[in-house]
């Protein structure tokens, strides 16, 4: 297989080009966005073969110009590492005759509700959920289920667009502010209260290789709130450990239309009923520092093992069934402000990685997605409580090394 490799720039500067062209294989491609041409020009050399295209994640052109290229391939393969990309890659491959029926089997990943009817249909707990079109449905459905709810886009990515409404008169100004009285592709769903947990993963030939849950301490929309987004590995001996696995490999295996070399990323809750709820899956990685901090847990790439092993039938890593070590990650959201300095080091014992994507004497506003953050930081540590200590240190310090100005003089530069 030829793969032909949808890729963010973001996600692209995450691995040098040694390693992409070791998981891209022979006649293997990146495309990504010309907005950061020089860039990736600089970061790639002349080791990875790559192609840019304006308004890489929007244009509806970027889709027809890949099909082209790839019909003049022998065996091309399109694949997505980004929730944006999942949906046209499988339109591409199926157009093309590699696939037949990816893009219904890839609806069930991208689009939230199709994916919970699923799921509950196969006895699983879901929150109460309807599409809604207009405000009658959604004024309705908060009388019949009460608040909270959340209001949000079927096929969403990086918890944009999600609104949690807490009352009728919250409800009110949500509406106020449509700008037509059709609402089009947006679903409300009852809040769940309850303790957050992710679990990312990776599969070839149908067999789990990794499958790692963690606690998430802030959620996304704590975080696009301007909240460290903190989460750490589950102890051994903590029960929600395996029960977690146990719920993602049944999800994947037995319940979605799942491809058998994936990624995939999940996020569910459990109520105060001790009950396990999705929230959502993706059949991608996780976005911020996901791949790195699995990366460094369980001894494997797992974004670069599962290229690879597209492409090259010989390598099947053995599946593991407990990390190498524990592991946490914190990530940072900007200030609304002018960042004046910002350490370009860590200093702190137990930082495995750390990463500084903000840049001096530029103005940030606030988050638009759940991958806006300045700073990605990875910490080991012997147990849960350990880890969450170690973030708390990465968090107070960071915050304390950086200099800010506020908003009204970051206004005026």
């Amino acid at each position: 297989m030829q793969l032909i490799v949808f890729c963010p720039p973001k996600i692209l500067f995450q691995h040098s080009a040694a390693s992409w062209s070791a998981a891209l294989g022979q006649g293997g491609m990146l495309l990504s966005c010309a907005s950061r041409s020089q860039e990736i020009a600089a970061h790639l050399g002349h080791t990875v073969h790559f192609q840019l295209f304006d308004n890489f994640n929007d244009s509806a052109l970027v889709e027809i110009d890949v099909y082209e290229l790839a019909r003049e391939l022998h065996a091309p393969l399109c694949v997505a590492l980004a929730e944006i990309d999942v949906l046209r890659v499988a339109r591409i491959n199926d157009r093309l005759g590699i696939t037949v029926g990816a893009e219904d089997r890839a609806s069930f990943y991208r689009d939230k509700f199709l994916m919970k009817q699923r799921t509950r249909d196969c006895g699983f707990a879901i929150a109460e959920m309807a599409l809604i079109s207009n405000a009658t449905q959604a004024v309705r459905f908060s009388e019949r289920f009460g608040f909270p709810v959340v209001i949000k886009p079927c096929d969403g990515r990086g918890s944009n667009g999600v609104e949690v409404l807490d009352d009728a008169q919250q409800l009110r100004e949500w509406l106020a502010g449509r700008t037509s009285s059709t609402f089009h592709n947006l679903m409300i769903e009852s809040y769940v209260r309850g303790r957050h947990y992710i679990v990312n993963g990776l599969y070839i030939d149908g067999r789990p290789i990794l499958v790692s849950p963690v606690r998430v301490m802030t959620s996304a929309l704590d975080f696009l709130g301007g909240k460290s987004h903190d989460l750490h590995m589950l102890d051994a001996e903590n029960p929600m450990r395996d029960r977690l696995v146990r719920y993602a490999r049944s999800l994947v295996e037995e319940v979605l239309p799942s491809d058998p070399t994936m990624l995939f990323h999940l996020e569910l809750f459990v109520d105060g009923n001790d009950e396990i709820v999705l929230c959502e899956i993706a059949s991608r990685l996780g976005g911020v520092f996901f791949n790195q901090e699995l990366t460094h847990a369980w001894g494997i790439d797992p974004r670069m093992s599962f290229l690879r092993a597209l492409h090259d039938p010989f390598y099947r890593p053995e599946p593991m069934a407990a990390p190498l070590r524990m592991v946490g990650h914190i990530s940072i959201p900007p200030r609304v402000g002018l960042l004046r300095d910002v350490p370009q080091t860590c200093p702190l014992d137990g930082v495995l990685e750390y990463r500084i994507s903000a840049r001096k004497m530029t103005s940030y506003g606030g988050m638009e997605f759940t991958n806006s953050e300045i700073l990605n930081a990875i910490v080991a540590g012997r147990d849960e409580a350990e880890l969450r200590d170690k973030l708390h240190q990465v968090e107070a310090w960071f915050h304390e090394s950086c200099d800010w100005s506020d908003s009204e003089i970051a206004a005026a530069i």
